[in-house]
């Protein structure tokens, strides 16, 4: 190698050597500090310790309990919602200085902070940081303001309407009832004309929900589980605080519309539910006495309020499609069979009338799965009047050993729905009538080219 090349590698090696060691972590600090400037505030969300507002309104301040929850402290002390205060710091945090509208900070008045908007100020363990909050700025997603101890006036991508408008009411615990809806294992609902008693066997993914009372029968799983989601996620549009207030409402309202007894590992957390009788567009729930009464939504109460049909298992034949061995089909003044031998589906057990079996799967499946839409009667007296003494179709599956495994008959339609009675269930019911058009004939069930005392070529 040559002293000139030699020189050029060594000189390439220094320069690169530079701009690793000196030039790249300049450029490094540089772009932070610029990252920096366009922050608006500087903390970890983790850090804080509380969050204080002071506006013409008056003072909110919030602070974290020791196990990490959040608490108001003034006005007056109320748990708050973690969410939402969460939800502000990161409103803070995220926020960007768009630009520096004036470096001396000797026209506040322009900018609407010589009086602010809002003042927060935000505690840490290594001190405090604090924001005044001016006028919207010429766009409606931009706020002029100041850092505490700097004279600059900033222009922020903080929206105006959203952060100057907080209130007590948006910091405090919504949530009308606290627990977690994965570690219940028992439910009750009392209404004036029925108590249902929920009990939740096995545990994790396997878990079931099976109703013990009035009736002892299998729940309704995903029924259950939207009402323990509902009742978890019930919020508060508004709430009487006042004793006084509270008592002179509670005087009116009368019975419960409905009570919730939810059982969480060895606690007891109650809910009741009451329509206001003078105000049909009010509803209101209350968890014990000495809490506030919350407004919610007649809706939301409506719905929560389940009875024992919303609740159990309404599949009018109480089996799984793998189960059932043979289905017995009567339509039309035509009855035959279909039997399920390997992967094929034999009519009236005839192995050259083999059945098409991606239908017939399909069809079993909706056949077991059938469930009620509306509850008839629980008391069927006259079957006459809902078409099911000479009914329209009559499903009957057995399994393997010839045991029955269900059965279903389905009379005229009214409404949209088809009267239909099952035996999983007792009374008469409503179904959507689909099922009805969905029932096959036995000629069109056979299977191209094999249908019965032909051959393969179609010939008798």
């Amino acid at each position: 190698m040559s002293r000139g090349t030699l020189f050029l590698l060594i000189t390439a090696a220094g320069l690169g050597l530079y701009l690793w060691l000196v030039e790249v972590p300049t450029e490094q600090k540089r772009a932070e500090s610029e990252a920096a400037e366009k922050k608006l505030v500087d903390f970890k969300e983790s850090d804080v310790q509380s969050l204080t507002l002071r506006s013409l309104a008056g003072e909110i301040e919030v602070a974290r309990e020791p196990d990490g929850t959040w608490t108001i402290i003034k006005p007056k002390k109320l748990q708050a919602d973690p969410q939402a205060v969460e939800e502000f710091l990161r409103t803070l945090m995220l926020a960007k200085v768009s630009r520096v509208v004036d470096e001396s900070g000797a026209d506040l008045k322009s900018f609407g902070l010589v009086s602010p908007s809002l003042t927060v100020s935000i505690r840490l363990a290594s001190g405090a940081q604090t924001l005044r909050l001016g006028d919207p700025g010429p766009l409606s997603s931009t706020l002029y303001a100041m850092r505490e101890g700097a004279p600059k006036v900033l222009l922020t991508t903080l929206a105006g309407r959203e952060t100057l408008t907080k209130s007590v009411q948006d910091f405090r615990r919504k949530r009308v009832v606290q627990f977690d809806r994965d570690r219940v294992t028992r439910l009750k609902i009392a209404t004036p004309h029925e108590t249902v008693v929920l009990y939740k066997e096995g545990h994790g993914q396997k878990s079931e929900w099976k109703i013990k009372a009035p009736v002892e029968t299998a729940a309704d799983q995903p029924e259950v589980r939207s009402l323990l989601f509902a009742l978890e996620d019930l919020k508060a549009q508004a709430f009487l605080d006042d004793p006084n207030e509270r008592q002179a409402k509670k005087a009116t309202l009368g019975k419960p519309h409905a009570t919730f007894t939810i059982h969480e590992g060895e606690t007891d957390r109650l809910l009741s539910l009451f329509q206001d009788p003078r105000d049909k567009t009010a509803a209101y729930a209350e968890t014990a006495v000495q809490e506030p009464l919350c407004l919610i939504a007649p809706a939301t109460a409506k719905d929560l309020t389940k009875g024992l049909f919303a609740l159990r298992n309404k599949q009018l034949i109480a089996a799984e499609p793998d189960r059932v061995k043979t289905l017995i089909i009567k339509k039309d003044g035509q009855e035959y069979s279909v039997t399920h031998e390997g992967g094929d589906w034999l009519v009236d057990g005839d192995p050259g009338a083999k059945a098409d079996a991606a239908r017939l799967n399909m069809f079993v499946s909706r056949v077991v799965r059938l469930q009620a839409e509306r509850i008839v009667t629980e008391k069927p007296g006259d079957l006459k009047p809902y078409g099911l003494t000479s009914p329209t179709a009559e499903l009957i599956a057995t399994d393997a050993q010839g045991k029955l495994l269900g059965r279903i008959v389905l009379g005229r339609q009214e409404q949209g729905l088809a009267y239909a009675q099952g035996s999983a269930m007792a009374g008469i019911f409503q179904v959507r009538p689909d099922i009805l058009n969905d029932i096959p004939k036995k000629n069109d069930l056979i299977a191209s080219g094999t249908h019965p005392r032909q051959g393969k070529d179609g010939v008798k």
